[in-house]
């Protein structure tokens, strides 16, 4: 399937993070308490969360907005230049007084993460991105992180837009989006039933679709691949590529920005799954937050089959 995504306007609206990474190594141990004394020798920032998710349809090629609120601090302003060089608009970005940018803070010894630390401050407050008219977007993706942006049902679907959730709880009316891309875990929250074996999945999937009259429901299963069960008992199983060295740190983001595109341009539900199997499968062979770009993903099909 060839993809020339650079026609698709789209928005990511979310909850916006700033992951920094401290990268080093370690020759002793600390006399305070037995651990690792840890020698910085590279530290750096990606986007996170919802931020991610806009990074990745960037470098597919796609014309992106973000959507969100970050605090009036030099997080903010570090996320908020990251996707302004990546050419993402930013207009719509809240800064708000008396609240955090969420950080997540990495620390990686010997390229392995050896501990997080996260600054996060939930949202309590409307914002005026919850009041801006969507409808000109071809392409909306809400990243729900539960930190407070999407936790009041403010969205609206537009007629004609395309609208992927990947959901944290039930936060979103499910009845304004398409598509949703719950892992298994949100997927039994959601269903509020257990989720074992793939039958689980597929009646959980059938439970909500139904529920919710919604297009379809990618279930996203890790190593094991996506289950995508649609209407009129549509039902497939597509596996994961097999990775060495997985750091699925935004997978997910991955996966949602890279379907997502592909099936606004396409319309192929199995196609569009598939390119999003390969992009994740990329995207978690490098460390950290990662982005992916077209010519890395036909690449990587033109090596692996």
């Amino acid at each position: 399937m060839k993809l020339d995504f650079s026609n698709i306007n789209a928005i990511v609206i979310g909850d916006l993070m700033i992951d920094n990474y401290i990268m080093g190594t370690s020759t002793r141990i600390s006399p305070e308490a037995p651990v690792p004394v840890i020698l910085p020798n590279n530290i750096f920032s990606k986007c996170g969360g919802a931020a991610n998710v806009a990074m990745n349809l960037s470098s597919l090629g796609a014309k992106v907005s973000c959507v969100g609120v970050v605090g009036n601090d030099i997080w903010g302003s570090k996320l908020i230049e990251i996707l302004s060089e990546q050419g993402i608009n930013t207009e719509n970005i809240d800064r708000v007084e008396n609240f955090s940018t969420t950080l997540k803070q990495r620390i990686y010894l010997n390229n392995k993460q050896f501990v997080r630390v996260d600054n996060e401050v939930f949202l309590n407050d409307d914002c005026n991105f919850m009041k801006q008219d969507y409808s000109n977007f071809d392409l909306i993706i809400l990243s729900d992180y539960n930190k407070g942006v999407l936790t009041k049902p403010w969205f609206k679907k537009p007629r004609n837009s395309l609208v992927l959730l990947d959901p944290k709880k039930t936060h979103v009316n499910f009845n304004e989006c398409d598509i949703i891309t719950p892992n298994l875990n949100e997927l039994k929250e959601l269903s509020g039933e257990n989720v074992v074996t793939n039958k689980d999945i597929v009646q959980n999937c059938k439970k909500i679709l139904n529920k919710y009259n919604l297009e379809y429901i990618l279930a996203k299963q890790g190593d094991k691949g996506i289950t995508i069960v649609g209407k009129e008992n549509f039902c497939e199983n597509i596996d994961a590529r097999k990775v060495k060295d997985v750091d699925v740190t935004g997978a997910g983001d991955t996966v949602i920005s890279s379907f997502g595109l592909a099936y606004a341009l396409s319309g192929n539900i199995l196609e569009s799954i598939k390119f999003a199997i390969n992009a994740s499968a990329l995207a978690v062979s490098k460390s950290g937050t990662a982005t992916v770009t077209i010519d890395e993903i036909n690449n990587y099909i033109n090596n692996n089959g």
